[in-house]
C-alpha cells in the first residue's frame, strides 16, 4: 500500500467523519450504528460513506469504531465480531469503486477498564480478532482511533502487525489541556509508537479542533513522520439524552487548515463531522502541501507548584436574594485554577471584592476540564477576604451518594449558594478516559437540594437540621427554542429553584426579550455577560462552546483589530455595553471573568452597582 504512504506524504489527504455518529445525528440508536446495522440495512452505511466521498474524502474508514467482542457483548452479538467487521469493509469498499479513494479498517479502543485488563493477551486476542476481520474485508490500512491511553494503543498495533503489514495511522485521544494520562511526554510517547511500527501517529481530540495546533506542536515532524489530526467538531451539548453538535463547518476549516504548516497531511473527523465539514475542509486546504521540515517537539513550560493555606473563623453567609431585595447585586465569576498555585486566583478575586462583587461563584470543571475542587477555593476566598461563594454543582461527577455527600460538605462548611447543573460530558474534556455519571440531571439535583433544606435526603433518612441552600439554576437564552427553555425553567422553579443564572448574552435584544418572558414568572434573574479577550477566544465560543452565541458583527469588529490589546479592550466594551442595558431592565447580573483577567470585570462591577 506505498501508494497511500506516498501520498499522505507528499500532500494534504483529506479523510472523512466517524460514519457511526453521523448516522446516529441521522437517528439511527447509537449502538445499531456500528453493529447489527451492518447486517439489516447496510443501505444506511453505504449511503454515508457515499456522502463522505461526495464531499471530497479521499480516504474513509469503515463503520466499526467500538465492533470488537467487548462492546459487542452488550448487545448480544459478541459472536458476530467477524461478520461485522468483514461487512464492514466490503461495504466501504464498495463504495469506492474508481474513485481511487482508500479504506481504512477502523479500531477503537476495547473499552475496558484497565483494572480489568487482566492478561495483555487478552486485550491482543481482542485486537487481532477485529482487525483480521478487516484485512480478510480487504481494507487498505488500519486505523487505531482515539486512544487515550499509549501501552492500549500498542497492544492494539502488536496485534495488528502480527497479521499483516499493513500502514497503520495510530492516534491518540487529546485532552482539552493537551496532556496524556500519566503527564506522559507527548514526544517520548508518539516515538514509541513510531518505534512500534506505526506509519502515521496523531491527535483525535474530543473538544475539536481549536487546540490541535498546540497538541501537535509537541510532536516532533519532518521526513518520514507522517501525522494525522482527526479531531470531533466540537463540544457537544447533552440533550435529552442525546450529544448535540453545533454545525459550524467553515470554522472547522478554518481552524484544520492552520495544521499542514506543523507537518500534518492527513486531515479528518471524528463525532459531529458531517460530509459538510468535509466539503469545506476539502476546498479550503485544495492544492495545500505539509511543510516537510524537520520540526522539534516543544512541550509548555510548566509552572512550579505552590500551596497556599489559611484560617479563619466561619461566618453565616446572608442570602444574596436578601440582598437583592434592597439593592443591586453582581456575581462574578472566577474560575479556580488548573493547577495547585493558588496565587493568581486570589489576587484576581481581591480585586473583584475591592470592586464591590456581591459574590464570587466558581465552576465545578467546567467543560469538564480539571480544577481544584470549587468547594476547597470558596473555603479559601472566605477565610482570606470573608467572600460570600455560590458554587457550581454539576451531576457529570458524582453519583447520588456523591452528590448528597458534596452537598452535606457544603452545609457543614457554611456555604449555602448552590447553582445545580447537569454538566459537559467527561469524554469532551481534558480527561476524555473519564466517565459522566448522571444518576440525576439538573432537575433532579434540585430535588436533592430542596429534600435537604427540609432535613432529609433522597432516601428519606432524617438527617438533622435542615440545610439553608439557596438554589441556582441556569437558563440558555442563546438556544434555536427559546420558549422550551422557557418552560424548563418553569420546571426547575417548580422543583424548588430560587433563581436563575443566564448564559452569556451578546445583543441589547436578547436582554430585553428576557426581561418580557422571564419577568413574569417572579424569578430573581442574574443576566449573564462575559467579555470576550481575542478575536480567536470569540471564535472558539461562538463555534466550539455550547449555549453561547456571538453576532457576527461583533466577531466581524474584533477581526479587525490589531491583536492584542485593542481587541480585548473592544470585547471589555461589549461586555459594559451589555451591563449597561442589564442595569436597565434587571437588578442582578452575572459577570463571567475570562481566564482569570479580573480587570476585565472589575470595573464593569463597579459601573453596574453604582447605577441608579
Amino acid at each position: 500500500m506505498a501508494n497511500l504512504l506516498e501520498a499522505v506524504g507528499a500532500r494534504v489527504v483529506v479523510g472523512d467523519g466517524a460514519v457511526a455518529a453521523y448516522l446516529y445525528a441521522e437517528g439511527v440508536p447509537l449502538g445499531r450504528s456500528f453493529e447489527g446495522l451492518n447486517l439489516t440495512d447496510p443501505d444506511r452505511v453505504s449511503a454515508a460513506h457515499r456522502a463522505y466521498l461526495a464531499a471530497g474524502s479521499e480516504v474513509i474508514a469503515t463503520n466499526s469504531f467500538a465492533a470488537n467482542r467487548s462492546a459487542l457483548r452488550r448487545h448480544g452479538l459478541e459472536d458476530k465480531v467477524n461478520e461485522i467487521n468483514w461487512k464492514a469493509a466490503k461495504l466501504a469498499l464498495g463504495e469506492v469503486g474508481k474513485s481511487g479513494a482508500w479504506v481504512l479498517g477502523c479500531i477503537g479502543p476495547s473499552g475496558i477498564p484497565e483494572a480489568e485488563w487482566g492478561d495483555a493477551k487478552e486485550l491482543e486476542t481482542l485486537f487481532r480478532q477485529q482487525a483480521g476481520a478487516l484485512l480478510d474485508g480487504g481494507v487498505h490500512a488500519i486505523l487505531l482511533q482515539s486512544f487515550s491511553d499509549s501501552r492500549e494503543l500498542i497492544l492494539a498495533m502488536e496485534a495488528v502487525r502480527e497479521l499483516h503489514h499493513l500502514p497503520i495511522f495510530a492516534l491518540l485521544a487529546a485532552g482539552r489541556e493537551g496532556t496524556l494520562p500519566g503527564g506522559k511526554s507527548w514526544e517520548e510517547t508518539t516515538e514509541k509508537l513510531r518505534q512500534a511500527g506505526a506509519e502515521g501517529i496523531g491527535v483525535a481530540p474530543a473538544f475539536g479542533p481549536s487546540a490541535c495546533a498546540g497538541v501537535l506542536k509537541r510532536i516532533s515532524s519532518g521526513p518520514g513522520k507522517i501525522l494525522a489530526a482527526y479531531p470531533d467538531a466540537g463540544q457537544p451539548e447533552f440533550s435529552e439524552g442525546r450529544y448535540l453538535y453545533a454545525n459550524h463547518p467553515q470554522y472547522f476549516a478554518e481552524r484544520m487548515a492552520e495544521l499542514p504548516a506543523l507537518g500534518v497531511s492527513l486531515l479528518g473527523g471524528g463525532s459531529g463531522v458531517s460530509p459538510s465539514h468535509i466539503r469545506a475542509l476539502k476546498a479550503k486546504v485544495e492544492g495545500l502541501k505539509p511543510a516537510t521540515q524537520a520540526r522539534v517537539a516543544v512541550e509548555p513550560k510548566r509552572e512550579a507548584i505552590q500551596i497556599s493555606s489559611g484560617a479563619g473563623e466561619r461566618k453565616k453567609e446572608e442570602s444574596i436574594l436578601d440582598r437583592l431585595k434592597k439593592e443591586r447585586i453582581a456575581v462574578v465569576e472566577l474560575d479556580s485554577p488548573r493547577g495547585l498555585d493558588m496565587g493568581p486566583f486570589l489576587k484576581a478575586a481581591e480585586e473583584l471584592v475591592k470592586a464591590g462583587a456581591t459574590a464570587l461563584t466558581l465552576a465545578d470543571n467546567s467543560l469538564a476540564i480539571l480544577r481544584v475542587a470549587n468547594t476547597a477555593a470558596a473555603t479559601l476566598l472566605r477565610e482570606k477576604f470573608g467572600t460570600t461563594s455560590l458554587i457550581h454543582l454539576a451531576c457529570r461527577d458524582k453519583n447520588l451518594i456523591g452528590l448528597q455527600s458534596e452537598l452535606m460538605g457544603l452545609a457543614a462548611l457554611g456555604h449555602r449558594h448552590v447553582l445545580a447543573l447537569t454538566g459537559d460530558p467527561s469524554k469532551f474534556g481534558d480527561h476524555p478516559g473519564a466517565t459522566s455519571v448522571y444518576d440525576v440531571n439538573s432537575l433532579g439535583l434540585i430535588d436533592l437540594i430542596r429534600q435537604l433544606n427540609e432535613g432529609r435526603n433522597s432516601a428519606g433518612r432524617d438527617v438533622g437540621k435542615g440545610a439553608e441552600f439557596v438554589i441556582g439554576v441556569a437558563f440558555n437564552p442563546n438556544s434555536k427554542n427559546f420558549d422550551a427553555q422557557v418552560k424548563k425553567l418553569e420546571r426547575k422553579m417548580e422543583k424548588g429553584a430560587h433563581f436563575v443564572m443566564t448564559q452569556p448574552v451578546y445583543e441589547k435584544s436578547m436582554v430585553r426579550k428576557m426581561k418580557d418572558a422571564l419577568g413574569p414568572l417572579g424569578i430573581p434573574v442574574l443576566v449573564g455577560v462575559m467579555p470576550v479577550v481575542s478575536s480567536r477566544n470569540a471564535e472558539f465560543l461562538h463555534h466550539e462552546v455550547p449555549g453561547i452565541s456571538i453576532p457576527d458583527a461583533v466577531r466581524e469588529k474584533i477581526r479587525s483589530l490589531p491583536e492584542g490589546p485593542a481587541q480585548a479592550e473592544y470585547g471589555r466594551e461589549v461586555a459594559a455595553e451589555l451591563a449597561r442595558e442589564v442595569a436597565e431592565h434587571f437588578r442582578g447580573i452575572y459577570l463571567i471573568t475570562p481566564m482569570v483577567r479580573s480587570g476585565m470585570t472589575a470595573p464593569i462591577v463597579k459601573e453596574f452597582l453604582k447605577t441608579k
